[in-house]
C-alpha cells in the first residue's frame, strides 16, 4: 500500500489523537506568532512614544562651554549646510533624524500688554533625508515658514487670534501667524517661541548660521556615543557630540527587555509543545503497534514505518502552521487595538513569518516525533502479534 495513503488514512482513522496533535502545534504556532508580532508592534509603540521625550544626540561647535549651551547662553554658530554634507556622506551611520537648529536667548521681547521679557527662540530646519540610509518616519520638529510655535508660559501673554510679533535686529517689526500653542512640559520651549529656522534667521540677520544639530543616535556595537563622535569627527574636526544618556538609555533598555521577553517565551512554548507531542506520538505508536506489527509480517521495511509517523507529523506540522500563523496575526491584530495607542491600527500579519512557520515547525513536529518513530521500528513483529 502506498505510505501516504496509509498516513491520511489512520489520520481520519484517528480523528481524536490526530486532532490533539493538530491543535498541540496550533497553539505553539499562535502563540509564536502573536507574541512576535506583538512584541515588533511593542517596539514601533515605544519608538513612537519615546519620540515624545526628543532626539538624544548633540552636535555643536567644538570648544563650547555646555555650562552656556544647556542654559540656553548664546554660543558659537556654525554653518548651516553641515546637516547636507553629513546626510550625504555615505559614512555618517550611527545618526539618524538630523536637525539643525538655531537657538539663542532674546532679551527684551514686548508683548501684546507692553510688557518686556526674556525669552528664548529656536528656529528649526526640516529633517535631513539621509540618502544612504533607509527612509523613516520624521521626528524633528517641523514649522512652516510664516509660522511659529509658542511655549505654555508665552501663550498666556498672547490672545487667541493674534499674530506674535517680534523686533528684528534690523529694527524691523516682523509679524508670525501662531500655528500651535504648546503644552506645558516642553523644557525650554514653555518660555520660548518655535521659528521655522529661515524665519528666524532673517529676524536675527543670521542668515545660514545654526548653533546646533539635534539627532538620534544608533544603538552600535563600539558605543553609541564613541561610534558617533569618531564619524562626525571625521568628516568635521570642529564640531562635537553629547549624548542625553537619560533618554537614549530608556530607548536601549525598553528594546532590550522586549527582545528578552519574545526571546524567553516563544522557546517556552515551543518546547512544551514539542514534549507534550512527543507524547502523544509514543501514545500514537504505542496504540498501533499491532498495525506495525502486521506490516512487519507483510514485508515492510523499518525506513517504510519511520517514514509513515515522522510524514504523519510533517502534514501535522505545516496544517498546524498554517492556522497557527493566521490565529495568531488575528490574536495580534485584535487584542493589539487594545493595547496600543500609536500603531494599533498598523499591526498586519508579518508575510515572512509565514515562510519560517511553514517551514520550521514541520521540521520541529517530525523531531518531535523522531524517538517514537524510532521505537516503531524495533517492534517486534512475531511477539506482538503472538499476543494477539
Amino acid at each position: 500500500m502506498n505510505p501516504l495513503k496509509l498516513v491520511f488514512k489512520e489520520l481520519f482513522y484517528r480523528k481524536v489523537s490526530s486532532l490533539i496533535i493538530l491543535v498541540t502545534v496550533i497553539a505553539a504556532g499562535t502563540v509564536s506568532v502573536a507574541v512576535y508580532t506583538l512584541s515588533k508592534a511593542s517596539e514601533n509603540e515605544t519608538r513612537k512614544i519615546m519620540r515624545e521625550q526628543g532626539l538624544n544626540l548633540y552636535i555643536f561647535p567644538k570648544g563650547t562651554n555646555l555650562i552656556d549651551f544647556y542654559s540656553v547662553n548664546n554660543t558659537s554658530t556654525f554653518p548651516e549646510h553641515y546637516i547636507d554634507t553629513l546626510a550625504e556622506s555615505k559614512t555618517f551611520d550611527a545618526v539618524r533624524h538630523l536637525t539643525g537648529i538655531l537657538q539663542l536667548k532674546y532679551p527684551n521681547w514686548v508683548d501684546p500688554n507692553g510688557s518686556k521679557h526674556q525669552i528664548v527662540v529656536m528656529g528649526y530646519k526640516d529633517e535631513a533625508m539621509q540618502r544612504f540610509l533607509s527612509k523613516q518616519e520624521t521626528m524633528g520638529f517641523d514649522v512652516e515658514k510664516g509660522t511659529v510655535h509658542i511655549g505654555a508660559l508665552l501663550s498666556v501673554n498672547i490672545p487667541e487670534g493674534e499674530n506674535f510679533t517680534i523686533a528684528g535686529t534690523d529694527g524691523k517689526q516682523y509679524e508670525f501667524k501662531v500655528a500651535k500653542r504648546l503644552e506645558e512640559g516642553k523644557g525650554m520651549l514653555d518660555q520660548g517661541v518655535a521659528f521655522n529656522l529661515t524665519d528666524l534667521q532673517q529676524v536675527l540677520d543670521m542668515k545660514g548660521q545654526i548653533n546646533k544639530i539635534e539627532a538620534l543616535g544608533c544603538v552600535c556595537h563600539d558605543g553609541r556615543i564613541k561610534n558617533a563622535r569618531g564619524q562626525l569627527q571625521d568628516i568635521f574636526s570642529d564640531l562635537e557630540v553629547t549624548e542625553v544618556s537619560s533618554i537614549a538609555n530608556a530607548r536601549e533598555n525598553q528594546r532590550l527587555m522586549m527582545n528578552k521577553y519574545g526571546s524567553f517565551i516563544i522557546p517556552f512554548v515551543l518546547i512544551v509543545s514539542l514534549l507534550i507531542s512527543g507524547l502523544l506520538f509514543y501514545s500514537n505508536v504505542n496504540s498501533r503497534k499491532y498495525e506495525i506489527g502486521i506490516l512487519k509480517a507483510m514485508g515492510k521495511s523499518k525506513s517504510y514505518i519511520l517514514f509513515m509517523i515522522l510524514f504523519k507529523a510533517f502534514v501535522i506540522g505545516l496544517l498546524g502552521s498554517l492556522a497557527g500563523f493566521f490565529a495568531g496575526s488575528f490574536i495580534a491584530e485584535y487584542f493589539g487595538k487594545e493595547i496600543f495607542r500609536f500603531t494599533a491600527m498598523s499591526i498586519k500579519p508579518l508575510w515572512s513569518l509565514l515562510g519560517y512557520s511553514v517551514f520550521i515547525f514541520p521540521i520541529l513536529w517530525m523531531l518531535a516525533s523522531w524517538v517514537p518513530a524510532l521505537l516503531a521500528t524495533q517492534i517486534d513483529a512475531a511477539k506482538t502479534l503472538s499476543k494477539e
